[in-house]
């Protein structure tokens, strides 16, 4: 009987999870732009943008229906993208499970997290990424780094990862975009 029992509401997870997913397909898709930046993503056609004052470079959108934000920025580093990511996941008091993940994103090579942590005293969920983009334009030393953030309340995740996967797979850097120096955001 437990067995059966089981057995169902695995069915029934599973099924849930197929319409969720199925469900964020049949969304209208809308193109989200930095507006400063060569980058974006797509994502349903609802989303509100959250203004970052203290940051004009870093771009933060909202779902209002499932708490999903993602936010896209830029930077220049003498790191390579892996040791950025370890040490923005220690900055923001991120707990990762290992080292970053080498991934592809629209062909690009990227490098990934998949980390538990804490916004505004808040337990999240975030997938965090890092695409190099050559070397900089403004520092030539230095290496160019396009940021996604994208997470969710910790109890949304399970539900909503499949989700935030297909948005941080929707994500491209457009060409010939260079940001302007005063852009560039040097926080690490």
């Amino acid at each position: 009987m437990k067995k059966c029992m089981v057995k169902g509401f695995l069915l029934l997870g599973i099924i849930a999870s197929l319409f969720i997913v199925n469900h964020a397909n049949i969304q209208e898709l809308q193109v989200y732009k930095h507006p400063r930046l060569n980058i974006q993503f797509e994502a349903p056609a609802n989303w509100e943008e959250n203004p970052y004052h203290r940051d004009k470079s870093i771009y933060e959108i909202f779902d209002p229906d499932t708490d999903i934000h993602i936010m896209l920025w830029y930077t220049t580093t003498e790191q390579d993208g892996p040791s950025y990511l370890e040490k923005m996941a220690d900055m923001k008091d991120l707990v990762p499970e290992g080292k970053p993940e080498k991934i592809q994103i629209r062909g690009r090579d990227a490098w990934f997290y998949n980390v538990p942590g804490f916004i505004n005293k808040k337990c999240i969920r975030m997938l965090l990424a890092v695409i190099p983009d050559g070397k900089s334009k403004t520092y030539p030393r230095e290496n160019a780094l396009h940021i996604i953030q994208i997470w969710c309340p910790r109890e949304q995740f399970a539900e909503l990862e499949p989700k935030m996967m297909l948005i941080l797979n929707s994500v491209q850097i457009t060409e010939n975009m260079i940001p302007l120096a005063s852009t560039v955001n040097k926080a690490l």
